[in-house]
């Protein structure tokens, strides 16, 4: 697997995610200003309440993708080390891991590659293991193959 092919491709779906969130939230606050326009009473104010609370939900949404986003960006995805680093792409007997941000799959080159975060069990479990160390997540036995 091509490392710079998966966080170019982790990347634009970070990009991506973000642009539809704030699309989602323009669209409602948009539906919710229509609304306004055209309703009166009770159900115009249950109607405003509830796009005002997807706008809240979306906007945490959207700053959390941008903080992670943040963190993704920071990191040298071009130093190579012998251990599991920030940055690193991993592949291991579950399959392929960048030890970036949370952000989730991203397909390169047919294969999954989960994008993790480096607090996360996974995250932990990997930081400073080397090629061929085993290790353990929630039960689940796995080996260390390659590290880019």
């Amino acid at each position: 697997m091509d490392k710079q092919q998966a966080v170019e491709l982790a990347q634009e779906r970070f990009e991506r995610r973000i642009a539809e969130l704030e699309q989602h939230i323009l669209t409602v606050q948009q539906s919710a200003n229509a609304e306004s326009k055209s309703s009166m009473g009770d159900k115009y104010e249950t109607g405003r309440a509830m796009a005002q609370n997807e706008v809240f939900m979306l906007s945490t949404q959207l700053q959390n993708m941008k903080q992670e986003l943040g963190k993704f960006t920071s990191l040298d995805y071009a130093v190579a080390s012998e251990a599991c680093a920030a940055g690193s792409l991993i592949k291991t007997s579950n399959g392929w891991f960048l030890l970036s941000a949370a952000l989730g799959k991203v397909v390169v080159e047919g294969l999954p590659c989960m994008c993790i975060s480096l607090n996360s069990p996974l995250g932990q479990a990997l930081l400073g293991r080397r090629r061929e160390d085993q290790f353990s997540v929630n039960g689940k036995e796995a080996i260390i193959m390659e590290i880019q």
